[in-house]
């Protein structure tokens, strides 16, 4: 035994710290490398069968340093990225569409036309600057909405009475629509009949400004929705609002668009309005106010069918959609900007000597003459009175006409039946089973040309040559 009762061949050795035999490699002896093992083991859990509970396994990436994930982080850099591209192109097209605004307000020959070409230019810094602030603020985006809808519909009714200024006044293209032939529709609305040229002017305006009626309808409607909690621009089952606000839309938009372009073909005889180039000026509208449309349905579509599937900032479904449509908007805006520049110049207007519509005033009005002049309504409720007027005449002339043409196809339908009720004609050569009997005809002139007259079955055989009428 060693010192103090320790083992020596085991290599026990008395600890003074402790008071007893410890082996050295196992337990220290040392006060400072106890303190250093006691506090190893108070941090060290304590693993109690009754009480342990085994720690979840992380089913996400780690969270870095930062405190955001690498994807919201590309997510964020993506937003400010797009904020500050949109906001290049709304200044963009802001200060183009200024410019040119004040080119028509210091060149004012011409009132009443470029009236009509100012409120249609103004359109582009309203959408460029709603769309901007839908993009900035994405929770009030149906509110920024609005006005851009209404504004969309009233550029609609400008732009066909431009047109028909362009072709010299109301009752100039009326004079000229009755003197057309009429024009078919086109497929798939043969079953209307031929158009009533004596009523087309009033047509054409009837249908193409029920969309100015009905889209501010449905976007107060969709901001109601919007504040009562209940609009999901992404949800199209059949209960989902706005699924039928969609339709309404599509309808109303896709018959104003019809009947402008069946406006544009009708007009193309008119030499006045085909020196102003209608068609650039009608795409440069079209592709503003139809193009936009049908693009954020598709936007729509695609982030609801998930191939759009990257939440813009984070956001939900439904803003994404939002935010990726006014994004492009804002970015397309700046192009529509420069095409206006060429399209709605104010130097085609100065030409005093052109024939084009209106006659211009021999000297232009002042700029403050001008800027009230922009702003003037009166031109817009007087036509809409008329426009209500003749409605209920436009449609009594319209029913007449599709009562007309489902007789005549009924009357062609008859006459096409009848003759497939008549027997064909008897052909033994191409006959290869048992034919019907009939009576058998006597031969023509024609059949027995080549036949000699010598012969019994001469055509005058058995006839005197003075008595071709007596049988001999």
């Amino acid at each position: 035994m060693g010192d103090r009762g320790c083992s020596a061949m085991s290599g026990e050795s008395w600890c003074d710290a402790l008071a007893k035999c410890v082996h050295p490699w196992e337990t220290p002896c040392t006060l400072e490398e106890i303190d250093v093992t006691r506090a190893l083991l108070a941090r060290a859990p304590s693993f109690q069968p009754s009480t342990w509970v085994p720690t979840p396994v992380p089913t996400r990436r780690p969270i870095p340093e930062s405190g955001h994930s690498s994807t919201d982080n590309d997510a964020v850099g993506t937003y400010d990225s797009a904020v500050l591209i949109a906001l290049a192109c709304a200044l963009i097209a802001v200060t183009l569409s200024l410019h040119l605004i004040r080119g028509h307000l210091k060149n004012y020959v011409k009132p009443q036309r470029q009236r009509y070409v100012i409120r249609i230019v103004w359109m582009v810094p309203i959408y460029a600057i709603n769309s901007f602030l839908s993009l900035c603020f994405i929770q009030y985006a149906p509110i920024f909405d609005v006005p851009r809808d209404v504004y969309e519909s009233y550029v609609l009714y400008n732009f066909v009475a431009l047109l028909i200024d362009f072709m010299g006044g109301e009752e100039a293209a009326k004079a000229f629509f009755a003197a057309q032939p009429p024009h078919k529709h086109y497929w798939p609305f043969q079953w209307l009949g031929d158009h009533d040229m004596s009523v087309f002017l009033e047509t054409t305006r009837l249908c193409v400004l029920q969309y100015s009626v009905i889209r501010p309808l449905t976007a107060f409607a969709t901001l109601f929705l919007y504040f009562s909690g209940k609009w999901d621009d992404t949800d199209f089952k059949f209960n989902a609002a706005n699924l039928w606000i969609m339709l309404i839309n599509n309808s109303s938009v896709t018959l104003a668009l019809y009947y402008l372009i069946y406006f544009y073909h009708a007009t193309l005889p008119s030499a006045p309005l085909q020196r102003a180039k209608p068609l650039m000026k009608l795409l440069a509208v079209k592709l503003i106010v139809f193009f936009l449309f049908w693009q954020s349905m598709v936007i729509s579509l695609l982030v609801s069918f998930k191939v759009i599937n990257r939440h813009f900032a984070h956001q939900s479904t439904d803003r994404t959609t939002t935010g990726l449509n006014d994004f492009v908007v804002c970015v397309e805006m700046a192009f529509f900007a420069m095409l206006h520049e060429c399209v709605f110049s104010w130097r085609e207007h100065t030409r005093r000597d052109d024939g084009i519509g209106t006659t211009p005033l021999q000297r232009a009005l002042t700029y403050d003459q001008a800027c009230r002049d922009m702003f003037f309504v009166g031109d817009v409720t007087t036509d809409l009175y008329c426009i209500m007027c003749d409605a209920p005449t436009v449609c009594w002339r319209g029913g007449k006409r599709i009562n007309h043409a489902r007789r005549e196809r009924e009357a062609r339908r008859q006459q096409q039946l009848r003759h497939k009720l008549e027997l064909p004609a008897f052909d033994e050569e191409k006959s290869d089973g048992p034919q019907l009997a009939r009576q058998p005809s006597l031969p023509t002139e024609e059949d027995l040309a080549d036949v000699p007259r010598d012969r019994p079955d001469a055509p005058h055989w058995g006839w005197n040559d003075g008595e071709k009428g007596t049988f001999v």
